[in-house]
């Protein structure tokens, strides 16, 4: 039972597609954290690209019973890939706790949308193409700026409780950077995770199933409110420990990042509406991110 109020030690808010079922298994490995086998509670978000449950009017107490089996001496925290696409999450996730821990990924932008694209094409009902994904569902796009989406962050806390890496920079060195990371959190940094190396939840850009389009209508039925103690029941019952993805991940992030098949005209266009939030998050980050410009 979590008696204190702020609970909540750290929370991972984005970018999707940026490794954070990899990073969930990270943490879930060091002795010293503690985070829920429900993945991407998303209790903060009003606002998500796909259906989803609307629970910040459930209330704290709700969101406290996903942690209720948390031992007492672990530091606490969730993965949430998009709250930072939420501008209210942010303040809400200050006013509930203030002294909370900020992790982000970031990933080039277009290999975020059109990955997400291929991730949600395989699980529901989704355009044949990207060109055409993009045209029928802009708000994909917004996924991208950044800078935007992050400024309530770092409007609502210090700097130096936000950590934010750069994809292609954190899976360089993963043994380095689950230690910076670990640092950051204040539990012991020299831990190494035996998920090191492991690519795990890989976009694949295979045609989708047949039944893609039923387990769409099912998903967004099952979080309809009728239907919700039905999802939570099959949540219950449903193996879905990270170990049970680690198991099966045998390739390495860096010998996998091969080029997709968006092709370069559709990556230079996306990639241009980027640019101009881009140089602002270069700013914010103090970071160099030509490389993502120079991809195109």
């Amino acid at each position: 039972m979590i008696e204190k109020k702020e609970f909540l030690d750290f929370v991972y808010i984005g970018a999707p597609r940026s490794g954070s079922t990899w990073l969930s298994a990270v943490l879930e490995e060091h002795p010293e954290l503690w985070i829920p086998s429900h993945k991407e509670i998303h209790f903060f978000n009003s606002r998500l690209v796909y259906p989803f449950e609307y629970k910040y009017v459930r209330g704290l107490e709700h969101y406290r019973k996903y942690f209720e089996t948390a031992p007492v001496k672990t530091k606490i925290g969730e993965l949430s890939p998009f709250y930072y696409f939420d501008p209210n999450a942010g303040y809400r996730i200050y006013k509930a706790f203030p002294n909370v821990r900020i992790i982000a990924i970031l990933r080039n932008p277009v290999d975020v949308i059109y990955s997400l694209y291929l991730l949600l094409r395989q699980r529901e009902r989704r355009e044949k193409t990207f060109d055409e994904e993009i045209i029928r569902n802009p708000e994909l796009l917004e996924l991208g700026f950044y800078h935007r989406l992050l400024t309530p962050y770092f409007d609502w806390f210090p700097r130096e409780r936000i950590f934010i890496k750069v994809f292609d920079d954190f899976f360089v060195n993963e043994e380095a950077s689950c230690a910076e990371l670990f640092d950051f959190l204040g539990v012991d940094k020299h831990f190494k995770p035996q998920v090191l190396g492991a690519r795990i939840n890989a976009s694949t850009e295979a045609l989708p199933a047949k039944i893609a389009p039923i387990r769409g209508y099912l998903i967004k039925m099952l979080n309809m409110k009728p239907f919700i103690p039905v999802k939570e029941l099959l949540h219950r019952v449903r193996v879905n420990r990270i170990q049970g993805h680690i198991s099966r991940a045998t390739d390495k992030h860096t010998e996998t990042q091969k080029r997709s098949n968006l092709s370069d005209p559709t990556r230079k266009r996306l990639m241009e509406q980027f640019i101009p939030d881009m140089k602002r998050l270069e700013v914010m980050l103090d970071k160099d991110l030509s490389n993502w410009i120079d991809a195109t």
